[in-house]
């Protein structure tokens, strides 16, 4: 069969899987169904999908088309939800990149599928359109600009024939190609009936939540905005630091997603007022990138501590790897220590932890093929330990502590147990199809469990939290718990240790500021947390973080929220009634 521009392409006739149009997919072989697809500067791609199972691929995500350009696959859930996530991805060299559509698609009947991609006179967007039962979807994660041009070739359904297998499990049918972009009506009429005959099922996304949520976003007075985005100025990714005297405290972030360090502040009250600092730190520091972490690092021998910036290292002629801005004089004067280039720092370590002999533990995250080699698959991340002896100035070869089988690991915080005697870690599960993990060491890193899931609760990105008084944490995160009312959104978990140590549920939730990414005013849905939590001498917790926190074309702000535990307990009591 021929195809042309501005046709369409059915590709009933191509294939000879199953009657009429319907293509079956047991999950297990690993060719899929080859098709041809011409070369175009737009597209849309557009079937019938029916998923019956996971796949018994290597990764837990089955394609539904494999091309030249691009892919397109569920993320299927692990906790009986019904609704995959669904990712679109550019294969191209010259513009890699993934897009996510956050737990949308139904795995239990038949639901249509568009996806909508180009620039040409008429559109200029940027980015893809999502559509499932002719519906417009709600981007989940952001990825980079697209190409301007889309490969043609063979494509497969079905499965990939490159960097793995990931056969689909189930049916799909009326597989659509066309090099231009389908309006939203022309969507609709596809989706409007089934190929069992039947108007698609309506898709009802009823959120679950185990625990209560208390809902702190409308309180305003207690939100204080250390650096205000514009439609042009991207703040993001701030960690924070509280001094020994609980009197000052230190952020710092870096300008865009992931982009350059340099941007600063102090606080003398609080966090109810900052001053900028920029101007403080060497000029060196502007070649770190990519979400800095503040840590207080003791000294071996008693003496006091030493603040340590953890980044990316992109200075030229450096090694690159961690890049380490310190403060021996509690942050009166900084400077940029040498590099460790034998430290991962694609994303610099966000786990710290004091030991017992007087060193200090420093986690971090390396992918297969990185400076730590792991026997993972090159999508998989493990996480690692390093150890310092001399209060951060130098820091030893990285040990793995943690990996999992078809997990993504990043991100760990470290904690202590009440007694002191076990170290925890919780990490970040970048596939986000189940939820976070944890592991444990009661020898002071030398030996750890085998990283096991939190409690739903837990679920999320970038874990950062303090202890309180009567033995319960207060973690914050990115909201990442399927099911959860606040996906997305910047929550803290509060609960005993005995409850984190044992996967129980916790005793609430703490939706702390609203985020607006994803939502008409742009952005991806997601795109806050990384945050700092600090334990004020009067009792006040205080979280900061990135956040697009206004409804209108600024982008997100570097901002911190206030409270004590006793009002949200007295909030939560009331929910419970």
């Amino acid at each position: 069969m021929r195809m042309t521009a501005f046709a369409w392409v059915s590709l009933a006739a191509m294939t000879v899987a199953a009657a009429g149009d319907l293509h079956r997919f047991d999950g297990e072989h690993a060719c899929g169904e080859a098709i041809q697809v011409p070369e175009a500067k737009a597209l849309t791609f557009a079937a019938w999908v029916k998923i019956e199972g996971p796949g018994k691929g290597d990764r837990s995500y089955p394609r539904i088309i494999q091309a030249p350009a691009f892919y397109l696959h569920p993320s299927i859930p692990s906790d009986g939800s019904g609704l995959a996530g669904v990712t679109f991805g550019i294969v191209m060299p010259e513009k890699p990149s993934s897009w996510g559509f956050n737990g949308l698609l139904p795995t239990n009947g038949w639901v249509h599928v568009a996806i909508t991609a180009g620039t040409t006179n008429e559109y200029d967007r940027g980015f893809p359109e999502l559509w499932i039962n002719g519906e417009e979807a709600e981007v989940g994660m952001k990825g980079k600009p697209l190409p301007s041009v889309y490969k043609g070739g063979t494509a497969y359904l079905g499965n990939t024939v490159k960097g793995g297998n990931r056969p689909f499990e189930g049916v799909i049918a009326d597989v659509r190609y066309e090099t231009r972009i389908l309006s939203a009506a022309e969507i609709a009429a596809l989706a409007k009936t089934a190929p069992d005959g039947q108007p698609p099922k309506k898709i009802v996304r009823t959120p679950r939540d185990e625990l209560p949520v208390v809902d702190l976003t409308q309180d305003t007075f207690r939100q204080t905005v250390i650096a205000m985005g514009t439609p042009d100025t991207y703040q993001g990714h701030p960690t924070t630091l509280l001094t020994p005297d609980g009197k000052t405290l230190f952020c710092v972030w870096t300008i865009n997603h992931g982009g350059g360090c340099g941007p600063a502040a102090r606080s003398d009250d609080g966090g109810y007022s900052w001053t900028r600092i920029d101007d403080q730190l060497p000029a060196q520091y502007k070649f770190h990138r990519n979400c800095p972490t503040l840590q207080t690092v003791p000294r071996p021998d008693g003496s006091g501590v030493n603040f340590c910036a953890f980044s990316a290292n992109c200075q030229p002629g450096t090694g690159g790897g961690l890049g380490i801005l310190m403060s021996c004089d509690n942050g009166k004067n900084w400077w940029v220590t040498p590099p460790a280039p034998h430290l991962s720092a694609g994303m610099p370590p966000t786990g710290f932890l004091p030991l017992k002999d007087g060193t200090s533990a420093l986690f971090g995250q390396v992918r297969k093929n990185s400076q730590v080699k792991t026997d993972r698959p090159a999508d998989d991340q493990a996480v690692w330990m390093s150890v310092t002896k001399d209060g951060g100035f130098t820091w030893g070869e990285p040990r793995i502590v943690a990996t999992a089988e078809n997990k993504n690991l990043c991100e760990p915080f470290a904690l202590r147990s009440p007694d002191g005697n076990e170290i925890g870690l919780l990490i970040r599960e970048n596939r986000h199809t189940a939820r976070s993990m944890m592991c444990f060491s009661r020898d002071e890193g030398k030996t750890w469990t085998q990283p096991e899931d939190t409690c739903w609760g837990l679920t999320g990105d970038r874990h950062e939290g303090v202890p309180l008084p009567d033995g319960r944490w207060v973690v914050a995160f990115r909201d990442r718990a399927l099911g959860s009312s606040t996906y997305g959104q910047y929550v803290a978990w509060v609960g005993s240790y005995d409850d984190l140590r044992h996967g129980r549920p916790g005793q609430y939730r703490i939706h702390l500021m609203k985020s607006w990414s994803g939502t008409k005013y742009g952005g991806w849905r997601g795109d806050t947390g990384y945050s700092g939590v600090e334990l004020l001498p009067d009792g006040t917790i205080l979280c900061t973080t990135y956040i697009k926190l206004y409804p209108d074309d600024r982008l997100q702000s570097v901002a911190c929220t206030r409270f004590r535990i006793a009002e949200t307990d007295r909030l939560a009591e009331r929910l419970r009634r």
